[in-house]
């Protein structure tokens, strides 16, 4: 396997689940180019691995690593251990939620700007509330972000997309595969149970962070 095949694998692992069309549109990718490259139709050389990597947000060279391996000698299937912390990466902002009465949103705001976050989740991104009806775990202006590759976790936050389109962050009780019972983030809406085929996705909060940590 030469050095673009092993470029295009972690791509692939970056995609993970994710449409290729889904993941072009989060990072602002030409989704006809992402398919070619995925297909071997064009190879993955420096140069457009390093602009894959500034456009999604990757620091410590992802993409750029196997080559860096190749030149040390080190095969790429070693495994050297977990690490120990967490990498930041760059979680960029999709856009600002204007919360409704009930803390929910129908589409986002644009905007731009990322935060840093401490994550290994290389799909990892952010989204600022705008409306006090989360508070006060969710202030206004504050940022959340989320890791769509994070196993969910009963008694924490998650970001949850009915299939008609409306948004809302609540706290998971628990999901199966018939239903997704969730609670309110304040006290004032008290509980809410979905069936599994109204939700289009669910994704883990991995942080709350002021708005000052918000770069341009």
């Amino acid at each position: 396997m030469n050095i673009s095949q092993l470029r295009v694998e972690a791509l692939r692992a970056l995609i993970g689940d994710l449409k290729t069309k889904e993941f072009a549109d989060r990072h602002n990718l030409d989704a006809s180019y992402l398919s070619q490259l995925l297909n071997g139709h064009r190879p993955l050389g420096d140069k457009a691995a390093k602009n894959l990597e500034d456009k999604i947000g990757l620091t410590g060279g992802t993409l750029l690593m196997p080559a860096r391996l190749a030149q040390d000698g080190l095969a790429p299937e070693i495994n050297q251990g977990p690490s120990l912390i967490n990498p930041f990466r760059r979680a960029p902002l999709q856009g600002v939620a204007q919360l409704n009465q009930e803390g929910m949103w129908d589409e986002l705001l644009s905007t731009t700007g990322w935060v840093d976050v401490p994550t290994s989740d290389p799909t990892v991104y952010a989204i600022r509330v705008k409306g006090d009806t989360l508070a006060p775990a969710i202030r206004n202006g504050w940022v959340v972000w989320c890791e769509p590759q994070h196993l969910l976790v009963p008694g924490e936050y998650v970001v949850v997309k009915r299939s008609g389109g409306v948004t809302m962050i609540k706290e998971l009780l628990y999901a199966n595969e018939i239903e997704v019972s969730l609670m309110s983030v304040n006290d004032t809406y008290g509980r809410l149970t979905i069936p599994r085929d109204e939700i289009e996705s669910i994704h883990y909060v991995g942080g709350i962070v002021p708005p000052s940590q918000v770069k341009a």
